[in-house]
């Protein structure tokens, strides 16, 4: 059986695995990027600035420092470069290298990994991405590309490297160059991790999913199986569990709203009577804890004026992968990594 599980309490940091400096074309120096990101409670940092690996630019116990760069090479089936960024490399010979597949191979062998960026942006096709291997992931969300042009998300691409089978990490970053000019895009995404001891703590977390990526939601605690997920979040007005081709389950405060209305009604709730067998609310200081039982699935959700705050899905329909992710009311999301099923 698939498993995967967290908690991520107070000890759990923001991260930010691509930005850039004027060691390269971003608008703050290197030392003020730091400042920027610490001063906004992240504890993982990695500069990439373009050709450029940039190090000894933050105080010793501010946050834990990856060396990292962006490199772009190759072209696309639409005849666009691919951008790659590298992380735990310290050799700037990288930049000789001519493609993607030499790039990744590099940092393979210097024990960093790859994170193919902007997939939207870069106008990358699915072939792009699955002719490449051994690289940890893909941007899923970046907030440079979503500000500036509307291309900051990478969601589908992502799901159809998981129905292929492929095992593929969601990394959600800013991207940030301009940081204090609008658009703005700094601190607009990033990953949650738990607070690394080091270095090599680090890297060991972002290669074997041991994150949720966000742009504004917290997944406080989360545990995912075959056949279940409980997730226990910041208030949400919708969770998704999605899987391959046409499987998965949205749960929304719209849907509920409706839902629980109607069934109050006997004529109402004969006209749903195809699909759910059974309906209980209890609700205690504002509070309400919704039992469903549908004919695919079962669910447990608590819910209070200001959003969903739990979800307990038992159900058999997933195939090949799972994966949650939670939007509120402003529209951001959070993303969890995707557990492989058989």
């Amino acid at each position: 059986m698939s498993m995967y599980r967290f908690v991520a309490d107070e000890n759990w940091v923001k991260g930010s695995l691509h930005c850039h400096s004027t060691s390269s074309d971003g608008h703050l120096s290197p030392g003020d990027v730091a400042d920027y990101y610490v001063s906004r409670g992240y504890g993982l940092l990695a500069l990439t600035d373009h050709g450029k690996i940039t190090t000894n630019f933050v105080n010793d116990g501010e946050c834990t420092v990856l060396t990292g760069i962006e490199v772009s090479k190759g072209q696309s089936k639409l005849g666009e470069p691919y951008h790659i960024v590298a992380l735990g490399v310290d050799d700037p010979s990288i930049n000789d290298l001519n493609s993607p597949l030499e790039v990744i191979d590099n940092v393979k062998s210097a024990k960093g990994l790859v994170i193919v960026a902007h997939p939207s942006w870069s106008s990358l096709v699915h072939e792009d991405l699955a002719v490449l291997k051994d690289y940890s992931g893909i941007e899923v969300y970046n907030t440079g590309c979503d500000v500036e042009v509307a291309k900051g998300y990478a969601v589908s691409h992502w799901d159809n490297l998981l129905s292929m089978g492929r095992e593929c990490w969601g990394y959600a970053v800013d991207d940030a160059h301009r940081y204090l000019v609008p658009p703005l895009d700094a601190d607009g995404g990033w990953i949650c991790i738990e607070k690394p001891s080091d270095n090599t703590a680090a890297m060991k977390m972002l290669k074997t999913g041991q994150f949720f990526s966000s742009t504004g939601p917290r997944f406080k605690s989360l545990e995912m199986s075959d056949s279940a997920v409980h997730l226990k979040c910041s208030p949400v007005t919708r969770v998704n569990i999605v899987s391959h081709n046409g499987r998965g389950l949205c749960i929304s405060m719209n849907d509920l709203g409706y839902l629980l209305k109607a069934w109050k009604n006997p004529s109402e709730r004969q006209k749903m009577a195809h699909r759910y067998r059974q309906v209980e609310v209890n609700t205690e200081n504002k509070v309400t804890t919704a039992f469903l039982d549908e004919i695919a699935w079962k669910a447990k959700i608590v819910f209070s004026p200001k959003g969903i705050e739990q979800v307990e899905v038992e159900s058999r329909i997933f195939l090949r992968y799972m994966r949650v992710e939670a939007s509120d009311l402003k529209g951001r999301t959070a993303w969890s990594n995707p557990i492989y099923l058989k």
